[in-house]
């Protein structure tokens, strides 16, 4: 037995997926911009530690560069940078001791807070250091590394310079090691990478960008300085501004999963209200198709359903009105097929008074009165031999053998056979120079048939010196075949009654030969278009369907 899903249960999977499915997907986006948000949230901090951090280092540093300069300008200073001369104990030795005294009396606090310092002279010479056991490739002792350009008082010459090292801790005073939740402060030597101040973990984590420390996710955020020249890097776990987000975004999924549960159930229920007249509205049609025509069902409604209902009830009724009249037509066409029976069986002894009539008339004498009403008798004959032949054509028509053929055989053949009538009128028809091979579904009898009632409808309506035309073309899958002539026409009125069987326009007409024509046109899959102006001549357009295969 094949599974199948109820209509009430597809709406609901469509409510699922337009409306809950969406739901979910903003759930995930939710859960997955906590931790995104968190990141950012740490990076906007940690940025902002590092600028209040590289400020008060700027201006830290400026307040020492400003004492170094002072000592650029002391005379005993630029005196250790001008010209040696000679002394017992040499150059350096000497300055050192008067550097000494300069550092204890006037410059004692910056001598607190510097790793060291020396003076170089323009020419590399190195004249003093500060402290005196000092060594300046010595980096074990950390500092931040400063120097000042001493030039002479008259002509501006530069005489050297003085290089210094400052305690990181005169630069970092209170702002200690540490900013903000769980949040760490490097500080690097930009020259050398050297770290300068204590850290809880190896220095080598906060080259990069993210790390795993103590189980813990970290992010690091750097800013390099000029002066001092130096790199700040902030580090600080994830998880203390991530749990936060995550804990809002789980309680936004909560709230939507409450939410979409609470749509899902409301949902059902107005489904189940709105579908019970579409279930009611299935169970009549069921009894429909099972022949039960006096199911009317009550509309209560004015919404699409109740216009369901009525179009239904209405659809009924039509259906009952319907199989009515096609119990009338199989009457009528149990009729026809008597009258067709009823015409074979007129036509055969119709045939045998014929000949006997000819017979007759051969045996008369040319001056017998009996001529007259002979004459008159034969052509009566043929006259009713002609409608027979019509109706049995008519009830011939339904049904064809349907092979491959090529239309054009029957077209030539209607052709040549409708030409007399043509020459019998003085008119000329016109037939098309296709020689190659059209191929349609059809009966090539049939298609002869239904040509040459339209080709003698032409000629009839034509006069001496009229013209019929006879064209091909193919239009999408289609052979149309035109048959044109200029003579009479019809009037509007005529021309909607046309293919009406036993109407006609002609004196002896049988009223069939356009009625024929449609159905056989019909049985081939096609169709018929005629048109016409009074005095301008008819058109009429043979549709039928090229041959697939």
């Amino acid at each position: 037995m094949r599974w199948t899903i109820s209509f009430r249960t597809r709406i609901l999977l469509v409510v699922v997926s337009v409306a809950l499915v969406p739901l979910g997907l903003i759930g995930l986006w939710l859960t997955g911009t906590a931790r995104r948000s968190g990141e950012e949230l740490l990076l906007t901090r940690m940025s902002d530690v590092l600028d209040e951090t590289a400020s008060h280092l700027r201006s830290q540093w400026t307040r020492h560069r400003s004492q170094l300069l002072d000592l650029t300008e002391h005379p005993v200073v630029r005196r250790s940078l001008g010209p040696s001369t000679p002394s017992d104990d040499g150059p350096p030795a000497r300055f050192t001791r008067l550097v000494d005294s300069v550092f204890e009396s006037e410059f004692s606090s910056l001598k607190r807070e510097l790793v060291m310092a020396r003076a170089v002279t323009a020419g590399g010479e190195v004249r003093w250091t500060f402290p005196a056991d000092s060594d300046p490739s010595d980096r074990t002792r950390s500092g931040v590394a400063v120097s000042a350009t001493v030039h002479e008082s008259v002509f501006g010459n530069r005489l050297g310079t003085i290089e210094a090292r400052i305690e990181v801790s005169a630069l970092w005073d209170e702002l200690g090691p540490t900013a903000g939740t769980g949040m760490v402060l490097g500080m690097f030597d930009a020259a050398s990478g050297a770290s300068l101040l204590p850290l809880l973990f190896d220095p080598l984590m906060l080259s990069n960008s993210r790390f795993v420390w103590g189980g813990e996710d970290w992010i690091t955020h750097r800013k390099r300085l000029a002066n001092p020249l130096v790199e700040l890097v902030a580090a600080a776990p994830l998880t203390p501004y991530v749990e936060p987000f995550q804990a809002a975004a789980a309680r936004g999924v909560g709230v939507l999963l409450m939410v979409a549960l609470a749509g899902l159930v409301l949902a059902g229920w107005m489904v189940g209200r709105m579908t019970q007249s579409l279930e009611r509205l299935a169970h009549a049609a069921d009894a429909v198709s099972r022949g039960d025509l006096e199911h009317n069902l009550a509309h209560e409604r004015d919404d699409e359903v109740g216009r369901v209902v009525r179009a239904f009830n209405t659809m009924t009724e039509s259906l009952k009105g319907t199989l009515k009249k096609l119990a009338d037509r199989e009457a009528l066409a149990a009729v026809g097929e008597f009258a067709a029976t009823l015409a074979h069986e007129v036509r055969n002894p119709l045939t045998a008074i014929r000949i006997d009539l000819q017979r007759v008339e051969e045996g008369l004498p040319e001056n017998s009165p009996l001529r007259a009403p002979q004459s008159r008798a034969l052509e009566e004959i043929e006259r009713l031999d002609a409608t027979v032949g019509a109706a049995l054509d008519g009830a011939r028509t339904e049904s064809v053998d349907i092979a491959t053929v090529d239309v054009l055989v029957s077209l030539t053949a209607a052709i040549h056979a409708s030409a007399p009538a043509f020459e019998e009128r003085g008119a000329v028809l016109n037939a098309p120079s296709q020689r190659e091979p059209i191929h349609i579904k059809g009966d090539l009898g049939a298609l002869e048939q239904l040509f040459l009632n339209l080709l003698l409808n032409a000629a009839q309506a034509l006069d001496s010196g009229g013209v019929g035309h006879v064209t091909l073309t193919l239009e999408d899958g289609t052979v149309v075949v035109t048959i044109r002539d200029n003579g009479r026409g019809m009037t509007p009125d005529r021309l909607e009654r046309v293919f009406e069987p036993l109407f006609t326009t002609r004196a002896g007409g049988t009223g069939l030969g356009l009625t024929i024509a449609l159905r056989i046109a019909s049985a081939h899959g096609g169709d018929i278009r005629l048109t016409s102006e009074p005095d301008r001549g008819t058109t009429v357009e043979v549709r039928l369907p090229l041959a697939t295969t």
